[in-house]
Formats: structure tokens, C-alpha cells, sequence
């Protein structure tokens, strides 16, 4: 019975598990497990029942007979339990093996408890031998619950314990007590079922366990593949911006060097053709100029170095405004351009929401060959609304997000520069972001885009006055006469610095670092009205620190810091500092109007 039943089990059982020798390894640790930790309980409550045997049994037989059947099925019962103990202890390497140590226990004990039938009811009474039954037929059915997990063990338990109590029943002749030795053997049979079908539920919730486990560590491995691809991609865009701040850096210092020679060369030409070599060089490094300063305002965004300063914008007239700069650009082009405009009042940056509008103007400019370019700004009830409207080749779906990323460009495979860089519609994104509002695109392909910014509108009021234009460059003061401390590592750029500021009437001093303007200010006594300083010196020496640390001998003399470094943390501390920060290459009309302003 125990053999063909097992045997068929494992079967229905394996029909049910994955092909997985893991899943296999798996269940047998678990069942061992729960096998071991019942095993570990039950010598008591078996106790017990021996005592019930030996109780029912004591005046028909010899005591040594009943107490030694008793003190070997203890024995045997309390010598197991150690051995499941260590089990639980120190899970072995073969489960399988373990799990038949356990079977023939189970066998042993399923043994004795037979013996005992043998031994006891040939000489007790009828009622003896009835209690005697329920007692042992008790016993077993107890063993279902220990062995549930595990049902070979119940098998080889079960037949050995009640098969010789029904033999003995049936071997007495008399009709009613075959019948009885039937039902001891049935008994047996419904607790096999019973065992196989715990057994298989068991085996279920092993198996929803294990999965659950399985996918529990496949989410963890993809969490921890996401988040190492993460990790990768941070690095990879922080490995990014320390390219572009270093070749940035790089390429603005001879650029500044050349803008310098450039403004130097305009002073000092006689000739026409000299003056026209020398406002080309100056229109060529502003080109390249403005292409850097693309990238610092990526640089500048993402360090957090811009803050909105809300005021109340009236967006007609911003519109109307924007509009009539673009009209002969447009004009140039052959594009038709309307402006069309409504009267609306909204709270945000007047110069990041220009600069917003700009971009989407010059995108739409850029791409669109033939056709119109339609400026518009409507009201509707609390919204306002900005939108750019071209008839250009349109947007595919596909390209709509990768549009807003940083070089990419749909059309300019062969990275003309005279398309751009690629970083208006990224800096749109930003600012957006920044300024709490939200892009919005429709196109589609040969039909031409929109893009559109909503903001929320605001009760009618006087808008605050927009502040003042810097004062172009021919109405700034002369600076003849003032003292100018340069501290530059490069020595084309202290050159150039030195032949552009002397052109302008400056006293000049230029050294390397603040070692250097120490020694010239100790041997020359240098008088210094202004300090223009690179904000990365040689030997990790900081320009804000050297301004400093000037300022400590001078006095709260007046400084400038000119630096091709765009790393935002740099940006940080350059706006921390307070000391006002320009980019190279400057300009040299640029470059006059701030030193002016600080003089002033």
C-alpha cells in the first residue's frame, strides 16, 4: 500500500512541479523543514498514548512485557527527536537523503506501534481490545498531521502500525470481527487519501511561494539593474558636463585671447582693409561666442545659477515687441509673419518668458523655408496663451520628445553650425520648467508646428516697469586714467588684456596668481582702482579666494571675474561670491561696459 501509493503521488506531484531541479531542491529542504519541526513536538503527545496502551493493557499482561514495549518506543521516539533538531540546525546538503532517515523512522515507529497489537490483544477482553483499537487507530490518525508534508513517510508509517491490528481482528474467525478488521484497513486507506491530499496542498503552497520568491528576486534584480543603469546614465551625463566645462574652458581662452587682439586691432587700424580683417575676426568670435553661451546657459540651468524674479508682464506689448524684432528677419526670408496679440496680464520672469519666445521664434525661422510664421498671444478666461505657428516641414511623432533634447536636431545630420547647436528647444524645456509653466506641441509631418506656453492670467493692474537696457557701449564713460590688476594664467590673455585695456587709456598690471601680485605690489606699489580676474589660476588657486585675499591688503576694491570654466558648480560659487561673473570669449565692447559699471 505505502509503495504504489508514493510512488503514484510523486508522480501527480511532479506532473504538477516546473521542470526546475532547483524547484525540486527547493521543496525537499521545505519539506524536511516541516517534517523535522513536527517530529521535534510529538514524542510528548505520543508519550502520552503509550501511557493510555499501557494503562488499558496492565492487567493482562506481564508488567516487563507491557514496560519494555513502552521503554523502546520512547526510546526510539526521543532518540528521532535530536536528529530532527539537528536538521533544523544545520540543513544538510542532501535533503533527499534526510527525508528517508525520517521514512524509516516513521517506519520503526509505525513498526512497534504494531507490535504492540500483536503482543497485547490475544489477551485481553473484548471491551480491552476495543479501547486497545480506538487508542492505536487514534494514534495514527494523529500521524496525519505530522507527516502532511511529507505523505511517504505517513505511508510507511501507517501500513506497519494498523495492518497487524486488523489481521489480528479478522484472524479471530467470527464474522463481526472480520468486519472490524476491514474497517481498521479502510480507516488506514482514507488517511492515505487524506495525507496525499494534504500532501499536494502543501506542495501548492510551496510552489505559489517559491514563485512568489522568484519573482520577489527577479524585481530586485531588475530594481537593482535599474537603478545601476541609473548610476550609469547620472555618471555618464556628469562625465558629460565635465567634457563640455573642460572643452569649454579650453576653447574660450585663446577665443578671449583672439576677441582681445581683436577689440586691440579696431583701435589701432589706419587702414580700411586692416579695420575690415579685424571686424570680421570680431564677428566671427562673437558667432562662436554665441554658440558657447548656449552651452553656459545649459550649464547655468542645471546648476540652479538662474532665479525668476516675478513681476507683472503685459503680454501684448512683450509680444507686439518681440514681434517688430523679427519682422525684417523674416522679411529677409520671404516669410510672411503676423503678430497678433490680446490684452493680458500674468506674474512671471519678463526676461526667462522673452527668452522663451525667442527660441521658439528662431526654431520656427530655422526650419521653415516657404510660407508664414504666426506670433500669437490669446486670452481665455484665467489662461493666457503664447503660441509660435510655422509652416515648416513638421514634427513626427517619434521626434516630438527628442526634439527637447540636448544636440539633437532633426535635419542636420552633417552638424551645420550655421543651424545652430541644438540647445534652443533645451533651453526652452528648462526654463519652462523653471518658470512653472508647461510646453505644449502640436504638428504634424509636411504640415508645419505649434508650440505654445499657457500661464495663468491676473487681475488688471498697472505692470510694474521693466528694468533698464544696459547702456550701449558708445555712451559708457572713458576709462583712461584707471588702474586695472589682471590675474590670468594664460599669457596670450594677459597680452591681450593688456594691449586691448592700454588702447582704452588703462594703467595695467597683469601677473599669474596672487603670489605674483603680491610681489608687485610690494616692489612697485601698485594703485589698483579695479581687479579683472580669471576665476581658475594654476596651482588649484581660486580667483574668488585671490580676489579675497586682495581685497584684504587693497581694500574693497572693485572686481570682475573672467572665466571660460561653465561647470555649475562653479557657476555656484561665482554667484555665491557676489563678484560679477562674465564669460569668455567677452567682447570688448562688452568688456568696457562692465568695468565701467564697477568703476561707477
Amino acid at each position: 500500500m505505502s509503495d504504489a501509493a508514493s510512488v503514484a503521488d510523486e508522480r501527480a506531484l511532479a506532473a504538477q512541479a516546473p521542470d526546475d531541479p532547483a524547484w525540486t531542491a527547493h521543496l525537499r529542504r521545505q519539506q524536511l523543514t516541516l517534517l523535522a519541526r513536527q517530529w521535534t513536538r510529538s514524542p510528548y503527545a505520543i508519550s502520552v498514548a503509550c501511557c493510555f496502551v499501557a494503562y488499558t493493557v496492565r492487567d493482562h499482561e506481564p508488567l516487563a512485557i507491557v514496560a519494555g514495549w513502552a521503554a523502546v518506543l520512547i526510546a526510539l521516539l526521543f532518540a528521532r527527536r535530536p536528529y530532527a533538531q539537528k536538521l533544523l540546525r544545520e540543513p544538510p546538503e542532501d535533503p533527499q537523503r534526510a527525508l528517508q532517515h525520517l521514512v524509516w523512522f516513521s517506519a520503526a515507529h509505525g513498526a512497534l506501534i504494531g507490535a504492540g497489537a500483536v503482543l497485547f490483544f490475544p489477551n485481553l477482553p473484548v471491551e480491552q481490545r476495543a479501547l486497545l483499537t480506538m487508542i492505536l487507530v487514534c494514534w495514527c490518525a494523529g500521524g496525519v498531521s505530522t507527516a502532511a508534508a511529507y505523505a511517504r513517510a505517513f505511508y510507511y508509517f501507517v501500513a506497519p502500525a494498523l495492518l497487524p491490528l486488523a489481521l489480528m481482528w479478522m484472524a479471530t474467525g467470527q464474522s463481526e470481527n472480520i468486519v472490524i478488521g476491514v474497517l481498521v484497513v479502510l480507516f488506514g486507506l482514507f488517511q492515505v487519501f487524506f495525507v496525499r491530499d494534504n500532501e499536494r496542498l502543501v506542495h501548492e503552497s510551496f510552489l505559489i511561494r517559491y514563485e512568489n520568491e522568484r519573482l520577489l528576486d527577479a524585481l530586485e534584480r531588475e530594481r537593482q539593474e535599474v537603478l545601476l543603469a541609473r548610476d550609469r546614465a547620472e555618471e555618464a551625463s556628469r562625465a558629460k558636463s565635465r567634457f563640455l566645462a573642460a572643452a569649454s574652458h579650453d576653447l574660450r581662452q585663446p577665443l578671449h585671447a583672439i576677441a582681445l587682439y581683436s577689440g586691440a586691432l579696431s583701435l589701432r587700424a589706419t587702414e580700411p582693409a586692416i579695420a575690415e580683417i579685424a571686424e570680421r575676426i570680431d564677428t566671427t568670435v562673437t558667432s562662436l561666442s554665441a554658440l558657447f553661451d548656449s552651452m553656459l546657459d545649459i550649464s547655468r540651468l542645471d546648476a540652479g545659477a538662474i532665479r525668476p524674479e516675478l513681476q507683472r508682464v503685459d503680454l501684448k506689448r512683450l509680444v507686439q515687441r518681440i514681434g517688430a524684432d523679427y519682422e525684417a528677419i523674416t522679411h529677409a526670408k520671404g516669410l510672411d509673419f503676423r503678430v497678433v496679440g490680446a490684452e493680458a496680464l500674468v506674474e512671471t520672469d519678463p526676461l526667462l518668458l522673452e527668452r522663451i519666445v525667442r527660441n521658439l521664434l528662431d526654431n520656427a525661422v530655422k526650419y521653415t523655408r516657404t510660407g508664414r510664421i504666426d506670433l500669437s498671444m490669446q486670452a481665455c478666461g484665467a489662461a493666457a496663451r503664447i503660441a509660435v505657428t510655422d509652416t515648416g516641414p513638421g514634427i513626427a511623432a517619434a521626434e516630438r520628445e527628442r526634439i527637447f533634447e540636448e544636440f539633437y536636431q532633426i535635419g542636420n545630420p552633417e552638424r551645420d553650425r550655421l543651424q545652430g547647436l541644438g540647445l534652443g528647444l533645451a533651453i526652452v524645456r528648462r526654463l519652462v520648467h523653471l518658470l512653472g509653466l508647461r510646453i505644449e506641441l502640436q504638428s504634424e509631418p509636411g504640415s508645419g508646428s505649434t508650440f505654445a506656453v499657457a500661464l495663468a492670467r491676473i487681475a488688471s493692474a498697472q505692470p510694474e516697469p521693466r528694468a533698464p537696457r544696459p547702456v550701449a557701449a558708445s555712451a559708457v564713460q572713458t576709462l583712461g586714467g584707471v588702474h586695472v590688476l589682471v590675474l590670468d594664467d594664460e599669457p596670450s590673455v594677459r597680452m591681450g588684456m593688456r594691449s586691448l585695456l592700454e588702447s582704452w587709456g588703462c594703467h595695467v598690471a597683469a601677473c599669474a596668481g596672487h603670489a605674483e601680485a603680491d610681489r608687485l605690489l610690494d616692489e612697485y606699489a601698485l594703485k589698483v582702482d579695479l581687479i579683472v580676474a580669471d576665476f581658475r589660476l594654476r596651482q588649484h588657486e581660486n580667483g574668488i579666494e585671490t580676489v579675497q585675499r586682495l581685497r584684504e591688503r587693497l581694500g574693497p576694491v572693485p572686481a570682475l571675474l573672467v572665466s571660460g570654466d561653465t561647470a555649475p558648480e562653479r557657476l555656484r560659487q561665482a554667484q555665491a561670491s557676489g563678484i560679477p561673473l562674465l564669460h569668455k570669449p567677452v567682447s570688448s565692447d562688452k568688456l568696457k561696459q562692465e568695468m565701467t559699471a564697477l568703476l561707477r
